[in-house]
């Protein structure tokens, strides 16, 4: 079986399972942490889960159906 590779890379496209929303979370210099979360509290707290020391929400993308926008500016 041959697979197509996709022309977008990983971190661009959604990865959450059936039922939660895609989320991403920018983690400096280590790129990002993706997320399957039921709401963007919940993303938060999966986000701090990965991530060692603070957490900023400003940091926070859900995908809208075509891309990752910011959840907090």
């Amino acid at each position: 079986m041959i697979r197509a590779i996709s022309p977008e890379p990983f971190w661009n496209r959604p990865c959450a399972a059936a039922g939660l929303t895609s989320y991403r979370y920018g983690n400096g210099p280590y790129g990002f942490v993706m997320i399957g979360a039921k709401d963007d509290q919940d993303a938060l707290r999966e986000a701090s889960r990965s991530v060692s020391g603070n957490i900023y929400p400003n940091r926070l993308e859900r995908w809208n159906g075509e891309k990752y926008l910011a959840v907090w500016n």
